[in-house]
């Protein structure tokens, strides 16, 4: 069975990253989980790994507005497609079932209006076309995304000078990229339908809370790869409401993964 992995930042866990976590060790797809050393919440159902193995940087990239670590997760994801054939999923993954890659391929079908790729689930081959630009753009280039318009990229660098890093528009390197890249190289044909890979669209979130399980039945999410919890949604709702309603998917999960919110706080 393949393996995946994710980067944790941080020095613990949520009760939502518990969750999730154990969910693939529990349909025996035991995750590794990347930090950094300062990771001290360290359960038996993770394998711990140095991040420096896969992405040995002096600094750890942060939003300078923000704080944000998004860039820095999204270069260490590319190390990780590019030097292992694990499967990337971000923390708040939920694993209805083993995930598998086919012919090394997995990730969503792109949003065509928005030009936008989810990137909580991803594998590619060691010869993907898409991955190769990626990297080099990430790596080794000047940072100005060949996606935008010419416009935009003379109007950026008459402002900034130059691209880095922290100039760039948080989250350039995570699905705008991979929609350009992966479309231009001919890849797309290997997504896998969006309603498969992620069982509860966002635009339901709200009945992650709600103590009526029964109205999410019209999905048939069971029967799906995931459920992504978009940490900072989740997050949003439980600081806000401070209650997990009985009955809930969320209360229900946590029950059936035997996680005990008390322990791990949002």
């Amino acid at each position: 069975m393949e393996r995946v992995a994710t980067l944790w930042i941080g020095k613990r866990f949520s009760f939502l990253e518990h969750l999730c976590l154990k969910s693939f060790a529990d349909v025996d797809q035991k995750p590794i989980v990347y930090h950094y050393g300062d990771l001290e919440d360290i359960p038996d159902y993770i394998e711990e790994r140095d991040a420096r193995e896969v992405y040995d940087t002096s600094e750890i990239y942060r939003d300078p507005i923000a704080r944000s670590v998004a860039v820095h997760a999204d270069l260490f994801r590319l190390k990780l497609l590019q030097k292992t054939d694990y499967i990337w999923v971000d923390a708040d993954i939920y694993a209805l079932r083993p995930l598998a890659a086919k012919d090394g391929y997995l990730f969503p079908r792109g949003n065509k209006k928005n030009q936008r790729l989810i990137n909580s689930i991803m594998a590619f081959p060691d010869n993907s076309t898409a991955l190769q630009a990626m990297c080099e753009f990430a790596f080794d280039s000047n940072l100005v995304p060949p996606w935008w318009p010419v416009e935009k990229q003379q109007a950026y660098l008459e402002l900034y000078g130059r691209s880095t890093y922290w100039s760039l528009p948080l989250f350039s390197l995570g699905p705008p990229m991979l929609y350009h890249y992966i479309s231009l190289s001919g890849e797309m044909q290997h997504a896998t339908p969006r309603a498969d890979m992620y069982a509860l669209p966002p635009r339901h979130r709200r009945l992650w809370n709600d103590p009526d399980m029964s109205k999410l039945d019209f999905l048939d999410w069971r029967n799906k790869m995931s459920i992504h919890f978009h940490g900072s949604w989740f997050r949003k709702m439980f600081v806000d409401s401070g209650t997990l309603k009985q009955g809930a998917l969320v209360d229900h999960l946590l029950r059936k993964h035997q996680i005990d919110p008390n322990e791990h706080p949002i």
